[in-house]
């Protein structure tokens, strides 16, 4: 394979803004959030805590008890937000919700509408229902072109294996191969996995001593080589971002085109997609605004549209935790209100025209593709593997790799 070359890149850095400014009224809202805590989604070959009835009782990967109130105070706080958007009655023409189809997502969401819509006297027909019931949609992940659309996507494929294959990837791998070694060595794998770090984390979340093999390696490097595995290199390049949050954010945005155009039918308010940590750095990195942060239970990205003066823009906000507002986020090349057409132009290049024609599409051999690396995601020992220059704000690391025949 031809390795890297370097790249010099000039890129005002995706910030949190705050702002005072008058950001107008919000007249419509997509809101993609991560599912709340959970139960690891497996346990490891020597792990003390593997008898899932005593631990996990509700099942590995379920949601939790505490994972159902942070969606319940996550829909308030959208009920809140969006009171003047949203009649206090669930309708078929305000709200549509989309889930992933697995358990921890379809739960997340009806806790979360549990929040944004609570009981009301009209909606109480029968004294023994004390909620309102409220449809969530969803696909089987075969078939969910929308947020799982990587699944059998062959050309995101066939790209994250070169990216796999890039020098600075492969650098990192090889720094860290005698770790890998131990690792799988202590916890009973026949080869290393860096989804290890996700049960470690859970397992010191509900406050059970961890085995003192462990400390050498957690929580780093092993949730930085998580990071990197698991989400910076699924969508680490614009066509990688493409394929995976591409069909989602062409979704929001025909559907804020419609809304200012009075053709979306139903003429709703609100989206909701219920959805996974995958989803939310996806979609961050496409907008080019992940901070290289892993991201939090019950987080949101909240896409909305505004009106302002006659004129419609597009604000973008994160919200990380249930105790805190979210976080107003400046996209490259746009103020944190941006103009809608702007906002259309700066993502063009990450909306599929069809995503079932370019999934086929065969990958070029010696076709150069940008690798955009969070600093935070790197560790000081690998910086040596990370020598190309940082743009210009020192939040990323912009890498090229080449494919070439296998």
């Amino acid at each position: 394979m031809t390795h890297l070359l370097a790249l010099l890149f000039a890129l005002v850095a995706a910030q949190q803004v705050v702002s005072g400014e008058d950001l107008g009224t919000i007249i419509f809202s997509s809101v993609l959030y991560r599912h709340g805590d959970r139960a690891p989604a497996t346990d490891y070959p020597n792990d003390p805590y593997n008898d899932v009835a005593q631990y996990w009782p509700r099942g590995y990967g379920q949601l939790s008890e505490i994972g159902e109130e942070q969606h319940y105070r996550l829909g308030s706080y959208l009920r809140q937000r969006y009171s003047d958007l949203l009649p206090l009655t669930y309708n078929y023409n305000d709200t549509y919700i989309r889930s992933t189809d697995v358990d921890r997502t379809l739960v997340s969401a009806r806790c979360n509408l549990e929040g944004l819509y609570p009981p009301t006297e009209r909606t109480l027909s029968q004294p023994s229902i004390k909620f309102q019931a409220i449809p969530i949609h969803t696909e089987t992940s075969s078939n969910d072109d929308l947020l799982l659309s990587t699944s059998s996507c062959a050309k995101y494929t066939t790209i994250l294996s070169y990216l796999e294959e890039s020098y600075e990837y492969q650098c990192v791998m090889n720094e860290t191969a005698q770790i890998q070694e131990e690792v799988a060595a202590f916890a009973g794998y026949s080869s290393f996995t860096s989804y290890i770090y996700d049960i470690l984390f859970i397992e010191e979340l509900y406050n059970m001593t961890l085995p003192d093999w462990v400390w050498p390696y957690y929580p780093n490097p092993l949730k930085n080589l998580y990071l990197l595995q698991q989400f910076i290199t699924s969508a680490g390049t614009t066509e990688l971002q493409r394929l995976s949050a591409g069909p989602m954010l062409k979704e929001i945005i025909e559907n804020m085109q419609a809304k200012v155009n009075a053709t979306l039918s139903p003429d709703r308010s609100l989206y909701v997609y219920s959805a996974h940590d995958s989803n939310v750095v996806n979609t961050l990195q496409a907008l080019k605004v992940f901070n290289g942060i892993l991201v939090p239970y019950a987080s949101a990205v909240i896409i909305e549209l505004r009106e302002l003066n006659s004129s419609n823009y597009v604000t973008v906000s994160y919200k990380n935790s249930t105790e805190t507002e979210p976080y107003l986020l400046q996209l490259p090349g746009c103020d944190s209100l941006c103009p809608l057409d702007q906002f259309v132009e700066l993502t063009k290049e990450v909306i599929p025209d069809d995503l079932d024609t370019e999934c086929a599409e065969e990958v070029t051999a010696g076709t150069e593709y940008l690798f955009q690396v969070p600093a935070a995601a790197i560790l000081p020992e690998w910086e040596h593997c990370f020598q190309k220059p940082k743009s210009d704000n020192g939040l990323f690391h912009f890498l090229s790799f080449q494919t070439s025949s296998k």
